[in-house]
């Protein structure tokens, strides 16, 4: 089986084998090498950067063997299609729920209060095997990648696995009836099956890869293919493949070895994946298992056959379900988040402990318990039970943590002497304390109205979202045009709007900034994507019938063939390329300069240090990041009777630190983007720089 990582990556759940097949110790080193591979990269990221192949390992096996005991043992009635269920119930349910059940417990003792419910949904998603859909589901929010990783994400692979589990006898179990209904041989009619469904999901996975990268990563439908691989495999086993010269055994032992170690040494976070790429390890892995090296001389046996190596490949699918945890909570455990390598050693060692233990008293206890064992009723009992115990427990706190968010439902108070960003504009302000008038759950929900009406063209870029508020037709129409950076300035400017009766039009991206230059992404096809849709955005804007364009931006993403030292000239010279086009077309342009990046989930942070909230505030000259949409309005190219900027950053940060919280409530919902409530404070000087511009018109 398989799981999940932080920043998007993979990670690995252990296969199982087929009763009647004899002890392949080349394919429990294969666990072993795919579970090493994983569990590196999560605790050392930077040292293997893709170690997340060991997931796609584990597929190809999973593939294999489960396609051979089916092969082997074919579904010829209904009872036999529960039986088989019921062998992956014992096998794989009740751990999980150990782990999920723990988990959960030691989320709620130790993780902050803002990620809490998150937890509670993943872990019911993790218990119903939905937890990849899920990802894809949010994954697709780029701010997603801020927030704190779940500790039960690994059980994306999982999920993958048990649909597979599902699925997979059913489509062999309707092949084995047509064949015997049509009295044709069985022999070959699975490989055909599994070609045509392998074929077509790895010519989904290559598509979705390269126009949707972050869900493709999650959804079953592009990775069936990987355990395809080993399904083939399996099917040309079983139809009577079988390689006998050592030689070319021993290539494909050492080439697909080769495959594995090179891809996991050489592939990154960027590599388009799964995709074509995915090729590597899995083709790699098959050509392993069909080189069967157990009696193959010269070759890696004596190390592998090792006892050490067998019982790492034993317990790898304990080790997958524990060590991710671990590495989510141990920095709250320690209130540290740099561990050092001695604790993660230290830490390694108590996975490998729990791994055993749950091994020995949880897998194999309910796999070979003969009253369970004997019995399918009662595995769909034992399945019952994990469900109700997982479930439940998530309930319980979904209950508590609504409990905890209805004592602060009611309306946060902007407008009061000293809340806000008015604790820095108001002289008198200073010094006085200001009592707390939200929480960090609540801030972490506490986003602009654009948010909950999907305004957003996120990844791929393919969209062309517009949203619109107040009357069409008005004296004064305002185009909001920029990436996440000018959603956040919504609240306030739509409070203008609302006052004088204006029309506001949204044109808003996630990450994609607005220049009319290549802004880089990966792969590729975001890059064009991107730039089709600013060429959109500002075409639409510029013929649109506008009085204003207020435009805002983080200018974050590399630009394409532009050096890293170059990048805000650029990007400064091409915003002035486009605020001078709106001039041109007869508009006014209103640029915000960036608000502060405080390097770190604000409320996230203010949960965990709820009584030194000042560990949360970030330093200016940090925070403060280059903004070349600002440098360009007021480098004095442009005709400031028609050009304005709006510099609020004296109102988010003083004395050097930006602070998480001020005048009593909380700057930000994640890392950088302003809360709804603080935002809206910000109102009077977004009604300032509106009457300067627009003039007689406001």
């Amino acid at each position: 089986m398989t799981e999940a990582t932080p920043s998007g990556h993979r990670e690995p759940a252990a296969p199982e084998r087929p009763a009647d097949a004899g002890p392949r110790k080349d394919i429990q080193a294969l666990r072993a090498i795919a579970v090493t591979l994983v569990v590196v990269y999560h605790f050392w990221p930077n040292r293997l950067t893709g170690g997340y192949v060991g997931v796609d390992v584990f597929f190809v096996i999973s593939g294999f063997l489960i396609t051979l005991h089916l092969l082997q043992r074919p579904i010829r009635r209904l009872s036999d299609l529960f039986a088989f269920w019921a062998r992956r119930v014992r096998r794989l349910i009740p751990a999980a729920t150990l782990v999920l059940l723990v988990t959960l417990g030691a989320s709620l003792l130790w993780l902050p209060q803002t990620v809490h419910q998150r937890v509670a949904n993943e872990v019911i998603a993790s218990a119903l095997y939905v937890e990849n859909w899920m990802l894809a589901l949010t994954s697709t929010d780029y701010l997603a990648t801020d927030q704190l990783h779940s500790p039960t994400q690994h059980y994306w692979s999982l999920s993958v696995e048990e649909q597979f589990y599902i699925l997979w006898p059913v489509l062999i179990g309707l092949a084995f009836l047509v064949c015997r209904r049509l009295g044709r041989s069985f022999r070959f009619a699975p490989l055909g099956v599994i070609l045509v469904v392998s074929g077509a999901s790895l010519a989904f996975s290559a598509w979705l890869t390269q126009d949707d990268p972050a869900s493709a990563y999650f959804v079953s439908t592009t990775r069936i293919w990987e355990l395809g691989v080993g399904a083939a495999l399996a099917a040309a086993v079983h139809a009577g493949l079988s390689l006998r010269g050592a030689l070319v055994r021993s290539v494909l032992l050492w080439g697909g070895l080769a495959a594995i170690a090179w891809s996991s040494w050489t592939f990154t976070g960027g590599t388009p994946f799964p995709g074509v790429a995915a090729l590597l390890p899995t083709v790699g892995t098959a050509a392993v298992i069909a080189a069967r090296s157990d009696d193959l001389r010269p070759g890696p046996f004596s190390l592998w056959s090792r006892r050490p190596v067998q019982w790492l490949g034993d317990v790898s699918y304990s080790v997958y379900l524990w060590h991710w945890p671990a590495i989510v909570i141990i920095p709250f455990v320690l209130d540290d988040d740099n561990v050092r390598w001695w604790q993660k050693l230290l830490l390694l060692g108590l996975v490998l402990v729990l791994s055993a233990l749950t091994k020995r008293w949880v897998e194999d206890l309910m796999r070979f318990t003969p009253r369970i064992a004997r019995s399918t009723k009662r595995s769909f009992v034992l399945l019952a039970v994990c469900l109700a115990a997982s479930l439940g427990a998530a309930g319980i706190a979904h209950v508590a943590i609504a409990r905890a968010d209805a004592q602060t439902s009611g309306p946060i108070p902007t407008g009061a002497s000293c809340v806000g960003a008015d604790y820095f504009r108001t002289a008198s302000c200073a010094g006085r304390q200001v009592a707390m008038l939200t929480n960090p759950s609540r801030a972490a929900k506490d986003k602009p109205q654009v948010y909950a009406d999907g305004c957003w063209n996120d990844r791929p870029f393919t969209s062309r979202k517009v949203c619109s508020y107040g009357p069409s037709s008005t004296p004064v129409r305002i185009a909001l045009y920029g990436n996440s950076h000018a959603g956040q300035w919504f609240p306030p400017l739509e409070r203008l709007a609302r006052e004088r009766g204006w029309h506001i039009d949204t044109y808003l991206a996630s990450e994609c900034y607005a220049v009319d230059a290549p802004v880089s992404f990966n792969p590729p096809q975001l890059t064009t994507n991107c730039q089709a849709y600013n060429q959109w955005a500002q075409g639409r804007i510029r013929s649109g019938g506008y009085t204003l364009v207020v435009m805002a931006n983080r200018t974050l993403q590399p630009l394409v063939g532009v050096p890293a030292a170059r990048k805000t000239a650029v990007a400064e010279a091409s915003y002035t390329r486009v605020v001078n086009s709106f001039l041109r077309s007869g508009l006014k342009v209103l640029a915000i300069r960036d608000t502060p990046n405080a390097g770190h989930n604000v409320p996230d942070c203010l949960s965990r240090y709820a009584d030194t909230p000042e560990r949360c505030d970030a330093r200016q000259s940090t925070a403060i990041e280059p903004d070349p949409l600002a440098s360009a309005v007021s480098s004095g190219g442009l005709p400031h009777d028609r050009v304005q900027l709006l510099d609020a950053t004296a109102l988010l940060c003083n004395e050097g630190k930006c602070p998480g919280i001020i005048g009593g409530l909380i700057t930000f919902f994640d890392h950088g983007h302003m809360t709804e409530s603080f935002s809206s404070t910000l109102y009077p000087e977004v009604k300032r720089a509106a009457q300067s511009i627009l003039g007689s018109k406001f």
